[in-house]
């Protein structure tokens, strides 16, 4: 409470007023009980008053000055933590959102925003548990060759939960952003990568070759979730190669251009 100068100096106000009606109610006692000579009084009540609109005057001036002070106090913090707030709502890896959450947390000021920014790390801590809780399991369920309808309802609910923790906050996030690719291998040349190609192809008509610094990328593209890409993962391991992995486009490669042999990540 005594760190805010607007609080304090309220405080201090009504403690003068206090003293100052104390005061009056003193006078009052001693007149009636005729204790105290009319002249006396009279000075007695000058006295006061002079104090009490000192006080009065000089209060409401530190009280106003030190509201100003404080909102423009307040105004600079929100411009300080407002980079901060699109920085949390624009990342995509989980670990690292939280990380900039809790950092928010311990060093925002006290008061509403501090309060804020705990409670929002402490829901996406909650998240976060349950993120590598639904990872884990996506890895042993996905395993199953043949899996029961609840076993898929599982699974659904699990990659929903992944793909919701690792989607960022950031309303600028477009459609293309949910697209995901099959990465099938890389070769230094692209005639390597087109005998690769003619067995994407017969798994996903919807595959080419990405070319991504100095390799062409066998990909096959065009799935909607990762739910979707991992539905063909297994096939592209064992009939195009073993090490093929799923990516998010837009994390792999944001800009595709084409030119005249293949697509090109810019």
């Amino acid at each position: 409470m005594l760190s805010n100068t607007g609080t304090v100096s309220f405080y201090l106000y009504l403690f003068f007023v206090v003293i100052g009606l104390l005061s009056i109610f003193v006078a009052y006692s001693l007149l009636k009980k005729g204790n105290m000579e009319p002249d006396k009084l009279d000075k007695f009540f000058d006295y006061f008053k002079w104090v009490i609109i000192t006080l009065a005057v000089s209060t409401v001036t530190l009280i106003v000055s030190d509201l100003f002070k404080e909102r423009d106090q307040d105004i600079k913090e929100l411009e300080y933590f407002d980079k901060y707030v699109n920085d949390v709502k624009n990342e995509d890896r989980p670990l690292v959102r939280l990380q900039l959450a809790k950092y928010l947390s311990i060093v925002a000021p006290s008061g509403e925003m501090k309060k804020s920014w705990t409670n929002y790390y402490q829901t996406i801590k909650q998240e976060y548990d349950e993120y590598i809780k639904a990872q884990s399991s996506l890895k042993q369920d996905t395993a199953i060759v043949n899996p029961t309808p609840s076993q898929m309802k599982k699974i659904e609910e699990n990659q929903r939960k992944v793909d919701l923790f690792e989607t960022p906050l950031s309303s600028t996030t477009n459609e293309n952003n949910s697209e995901w690719f099959i990465i099938a291998g890389g070769n230094e040349n692209i005639d390597d990568a087109n005998s690769k190609l003619e067995k994407a192809t017969k798994i996903n008509h919807n595959s080419s070759i990405i070319k991504k610094g100095n390799s062409y990328r066998t990909v096959l593209m065009g799935y909607n979730s990762k739910l979707e890409a991992e539905s063909q993962l297994q096939l592209v391991k064992k009939q195009i190669n073993p090490t093929s992995y799923i990516v998010r486009k837009f994390l792999w490669c944001n800009a595709i251009e084409k030119n005249d042999e293949c697509l090109v990540c810019k």
